[in-house]
């Protein structure tokens, strides 16, 4: 996901020290190490330098740095596992909001439903719903993040029997892009759904 500011004056600058004050998760500048491994994706072959990349630890976290990019207009890229093959996980100046540290899981064994976080990888998913006898088709890559494989469609080996992984999906948390958090279904917000 990528999205600026319509406005038609540069973007602003954030203030690194204010910005870890504001947040639970982790905040990687440029000048911190770890930084040029926090911007790596895994397709390579992409050499972007953001601005800053937040770890985000909940959705407090994700509202912020979503009101962040809105307030800057900075150009905010969405990483859950890093595996876009055109690089959409990482920006060039502007904000990475990171969700490979929101793993939790919740498995209702007797709804056969999750509701999962989206930094979680296929594998991890697959490894812990398995405990409970369940599954849910997602690609042939256990790194992969559940966020961008289902919006992304989720073509993978349960796919003729059972459908994309965007067909399972019955509910999510999103943040709008003015900082919003709304869970979205069928019946409520549909047109988000």
């Amino acid at each position: 996901m990528q999205s600026s500011s319509s406005s038609s004056s540069p973007p602003s600058t954030i203030s690194i020290p204010k910005l870890r004050t504001s947040l639970h998760g982790r905040v990687i500048a440029p000048d911190d190490a770890g930084y040029d491994e926090a911007r790596t994706v895994f397709p390579g072959g992409f050499d972007r330098r953001p601005s800053v990349i937040v770890r985000v630890a909940d959705a407090e976290d994700v509202k912020r740095v979503v009101s962040l990019a809105h307030e800057t207009g900075l150009e905010l890229a969405v990483r859950s596992g890093g595996h876009s093959g055109a690089g959409h996980g990482v920006t060039e100046g502007g904000i990475v909001l990171d969700l490979r540290d929101m793993r939790a899981l919740d498995v209702n064994v007797e709804g056969r439903t999750a509701w999962a976080d989206a930094g979680l990888t296929t594998g991890e998913y697959t490894v812990k719903s398995g405990t409970h006898g369940l599954a849910t088709g997602f690609g042939d890559t256990g790194s992969v993040g559940i966020g961008g494989i289902t919006l992304g469609g989720g073509v993978g080996y349960l796919s003729r029997k059972h459908g994309l992984t965007i067909d399972d999906l019955l509910a999510a948390d999103l943040v709008t892009a003015d900082g919003e958090l709304l869970r979205v279904d069928a019946q409520t917000h549909p047109d988000l759904f």
